[in-house]
């Protein structure tokens, strides 16, 4: 049992030492991946406020 107990202990720890050097790839690839979105989003966002605005004066205007 404690042979078993060892070397699962050895795995667990080599699998934290590779985490560790896959964690900055990670880490660029998601800011590869998000960068484009985090650029558009604020862009969307005023896109979609703007046109909710306009839309507003065209109601109030239309009612008068």
């Amino acid at each position: 049992m404690r042979q078993w107990l060892k070397s699962k202990r050895e795995a667990l720890k080599r699998r934290r030492q590779n985490a560790d050097k896959s964690g900055m790839v990670d880490f660029l690839f998601e800011l590869l991946l998000w960068l484009p979105e985090l650029i558009i989003f604020p862009i969307r966002i005023v896109f979609w406020l703007l046109r909710g605005i306009g839309r507003f004066i065209g109601l109030i205007s239309d009612i008068n």
